[in-house]
């Protein structure tokens, strides 16, 4: 049987207010404020993910905001959300194509981000500081609201492509940010797990991972610590915790695409000498000047990197954050008087090979996409109340 499975998820009901309902990842924005707050003003009091979540922006914050989580996660479960049963193939239209998902339960039984072996694996190191947080919401919140893209590398395009067309439609509308997102359900859920189960035997029969997160590493990780620690207390909720909702895609569709994620370093005005000789294969921001700093492909690049910002931060000082898109990063180091390391894209074609070789990617190796381009909160999942 397939660690990856169909199941029970929730949706709005007919007729609600999706693009209000469905917002982006909390992990976006990190360095922009005004974006949620924004947001926030266009949701207002419609029912909205923007209730269950607190961006990363606002991190600082999260104890705050858990009543307000907890609150709405509990009355949109008991009166608003409808139940459905199987997986969701998933369509987001996309200026390169259009990408297709299939939301299902992934057992976090068989996930790790620290285990090399583990059948589903992060893709990248996780920074243990980040998980506290979130794990104070999931553990305030009744619904799994996920927005965690997991990839498996299904050449012959054996379980998403023959479901393209198939199932009953759930919904179909255009996001906050632009393009549209379009559901479908699939009762009969038989075909896609023997094809994940065939892709799960031969992933162990050779000894590689069979799932690679792509986004949401840390949403997992905190998932799975939650999970850990419900079970240790004997707690009931513990098996429903033990499944995580996810959004699981093929790596080979051309849709799929990768990006860059740059980094900009705040109150560390001497890190632009710093860097150089010490790591290349990006491009440096300072100052108002770009400069290209050689190296030896992009993995090295974000390994040397980081290197640096890590020893750099520890030594002298100063804060990093990551960002998504060059245009944002350009304009955060002239507004803002950062510097700003401008990253190679990671080519999709070397991923589980990277991981299978190295264990995991140095932090912050790749994004799926650009900002706007991440999974938006849709179906949600009820664990129990807390």
């Amino acid at each position: 049987m397939s660690i990856l499975s169909g199941g029970a998820f929730l949706l709005p009901p007919r007729g609600a207010d999706l693009t209000r309902w469905a917002v982006v990842a909390c992990d976006q924005y990190t360095s922009s404020p005004s974006y949620w707050e924004k947001l926030a003003g266009f949701v207002g009091d419609a029912p909205s993910t923007l209730d269950l979540i607190c961006p990363e922006a606002f991190l600082s914050g999260a104890d705050a905001r858990l009543p307000g989580i907890a609150a709405a996660s509990e009355k949109y479960a008991e009166s608003w959300l409808v139940p459905y049963e199987g997986m969701a193939l998933v369509r987001r239209s996309l200026p390169h194509g259009d990408r297709y998902g299939l939301v299902c339960l992934a057992d976090l039984e068989a996930y790790s981000y620290e285990d090399g072996g583990a059948l589903i694996r992060a893709t990248e190191g996780t920074v243990l500081e980040r998980i506290p947080p979130r794990m104070k919401v999931r553990a305030a919140s009744r619904l799994d609201v996920p927005h965690v893209i997991c990839l498996i590398d299904d050449p012959e395009g054996t379980v998403i492509e023959p479901l393209v067309g198939a199932g009953d439609p759930l919904y179909d509308f255009s996001l906050y940010t632009g393009g549209r997102l379009e559901g479908r359900l699939i009762k009969d859920t038989r075909a896609a797990e023997r094809a994940l189960g065939r892709l799960q035997k031969r992933a162990e029969e050779e000894g590689r991972p069979f799932v690679l997160v792509g986004d949401g590493n840390h949403s997992l990780a905190a998932a799975k610590a939650h999970y850990e620690r419900l079970r240790a207390a004997g707690d009931r909720r513990a098996e429903r915790a033990r499944y995580a909702l996810v959004e699981v895609e093929n790596l080979r569709s051309g849709a799929v695409a990768f990006e860059p994620i740059h980094r900009i370093l705040y109150n560390a005005g001497g890190f632009a000498e710093y860097v150089r000789g010490r790591a290349g294969g990006f491009t440096l921001i300072s100052g108002g000047r770009e400069t290209v700093l050689p190296g030896g492909g992009a993995v090295k690049a974000y390994e040397e990197a980081q290197a640096a910002i890590d020893e750099y931060i520890a030594s002298y000082g100063g804060s990093v954050d990551y960002i998504h898109g060059e245009g944002e990063l350009r304009a955060l180091c002239a507004e803002r008087g950062g510097v700003g390391l401008l990253m190679p894209a990671l080519p999709k074609s070397e991923l589980f090979a990277e991981v299978s070789e190295r264990g995991r990617l140095p932090r912050k190796t790749f994004s799926m996409g650009e900002a706007d381009e991440k999974r938006f909160y849709m179906e949600s999942r009820d664990i129990g109340k807390p």
